[in-house]
């Protein structure tokens, strides 16, 4: 009977901790073999996991997502015995359209424990467009392939909760030993250090990496790749080494750029920018940049490419409570505007134009949805309205850019990267050092209305210009 109230205790334990924000359960390594069948679209893979129990509680399960159409086959320990385990296609609990298999491996972690587990899974790749995030294209195919978690194609731990993993799945870095096998036809691509290339008789090949320094995350990318290495950037193109030049060409610029404002980055390892199938995004880490195929034309001004390099110098946000409202992509925006302005005298005033853009679309938005006249942006994460966060905070940082002038406006951001890369922050903190830097009780309320209220609609909603807004808090 005790042994049955401690196993229920141990359960109970696990369901709060789970419910919480930070979830103990962390991925210290992975070492991912993955194998195609172009012809059946099918993928096979190997996932051994190192997991660590962060917290002070006993777990008896380990939850783990994965795509949709792929199905765990084994699950083993390190002694490879075998562990019993459960799967289902599972809906999102905030997302109903978004669904993927979630397994819960029966596996007892002690307190501040580590455990490897190995799991074997094959299945198919469809992406998830149908859920309105139309980027994440994703699938298995010889002319382009992609394995991200962005569609858990590989074991990720976690629930089914779109709020879950957001607050976790970036919390915890990782190190990383990949091995990919495709038809001699076809090159891996990767953001980490490539090991080896070992040729077998039937025309396959094997791409082994290894992380080059923790990460969040494992991109893979495989397609008729060719390669092109500039200073700090290394080009992973599909067919046109001219546009693949440019981006190496405009990407040292941009870098040379920010390194000027901003100081050098911390990161010394070469950058990998792979290109990725049209309509698939962008993302940035602090090895890798993902741009889709658009990205390589000169259509766009290399915009894509500016926006993601500033994200090289972003400091890791994880607010003490909630998730985070992502403002970095609204300096970004900024960013890339502005970089496009510096490079192509030309362009004079192209950040101004945007802003102004960018506040009539902000006006339509709240017409659109008037739960934003009442959001903070400093909530816009917890709301689910992060995609405001690239035009509001873009049209913040603008104000903050012309206001306080350039030298004053790059102080800042190179202060606060120099002082919290390594262990990352708050928003708060971020305001905090803004006022400290240039004591102003003008700039506090500034972060009033732009941050931690709604102030700032009152411009948007009265039709105030990008010039009007700056010219209100320089009087």
């Amino acid at each position: 009977m005790r042994h049955i109230i401690n196993f229920f205790l141990l359960i109970l334990l696990s369901a709060n901790l789970f419910a919480q924000n930070k979830f103990p359960l962390v991925t210290d390594y992975y070492h991912l073999k993955l194998s195609f069948d172009f012809k059946e679209e099918l993928m096979k893979g190997s996932c051994e996991m190192k997991i660590e129990n962060e917290s002070d509680t006993t777990f008896i399960q380990i939850p783990v997502l994965l795509y949709r159409l792929m199905k765990v086959e084994s699950v083993q320990n390190q002694a490879n015995e075998n562990l019993s385990f459960t799967q289902s296609v599972t809906q999102f609990e905030d997302f109903p359209k978004l669904q993927a298999n979630y397994i819960v491996i029966q596996e007892k972690i002690l307190p501040y424990e580590t455990k490897i587990i190995k799991i074997h899974y094959s299945g198919y790749l469809l992406g998830y467009e149908e859920t309105g995030m139309r980027y994440k294209k994703d699938k298995i195919s010889p002319d382009f392939t992609i394995i991200r978690n962005d569609a858990y194609s590989y074991p990720v731990i976690g629930k089914p909760s779109i709020s879950f993993l957001r607050e976790n799945i970036a919390a915890h870095y990782f190190e990383y030993k990949i091995e990919v096998t495709v038809p001699d036809s076809l090159i891996v691509a990767n953001g980490g250090i490539l090991e080896s290339i070992r040729k077998y008789e039937n025309n396959l090949s094997t791409f082994q990496y290894a992380s080059k320094k923790p990460n969040w995350r494992i991109d893979i990318a495989i397609a008729p790749y060719k390669k092109l290495f500039g200073d700090r950037l290394e080009i992973f193109y599909i067919t046109d080494s001219l546009a693949a030049a440019d981006i190496a060409d405009y990407g040292e610029k941009a870098m040379s750029l920010y390194t000027y404002w901003w100081g050098e980055l911390k990161n010394k390892n070469t950058i990998t920018v792979i290109e990725t199938e049209k309509g698939s995004g962008g993302q940035t880490d602090e090895t890798t940049i993902l741009l889709p195929e658009e990205a390589f034309t000169s259509k766009n001004d290399y915009e894509y490419l500016y926006h993601e390099l500033s994200h090289l110098w972003n400091v890791k946000i994880a607010e003490e409570k909630g998730l985070s409202p992502r403002w970095e992509e609204g300096l970004a925006t900024f960013c890339q505007y502005l970089v496009t302005e510096k490079l192509n005298p030309e362009k004079a005033g192209l950040v101004k134009r945007a802003s102004n853009n960018v506040l009539k679309r902000l006006k339509s938005n709240f017409e659109k949805n008037p739960k934003l006249l009442n959001t903070p942006m400093f909530e816009f994460g917890n709301e689910q309205l992060t995609n405001y966060s690239y035009t509001q905070a873009m049209v913040m940082f603008s104000v903050l850019y012309y206001w306080l002038g350039e030298e004053s406006f790059n102080q800042a951001i190179s202060g606060f990267y120099q002082k919290y890369y390594k262990a990352g922050t708050t928003t708060r903190d971020f305001t905090n050092y803004w006022e400290k830097s240039m004591p102003s009780e003008r700039l506090k309320n500034f972060f009033n209305d732009w941050v931690y209220g709604t102030e700032y609609t009152t411009f948007i909603l009265n039709d105030r210009s990008i010039d009007e807004i700056i010219n209100h808090y320089k009087l």
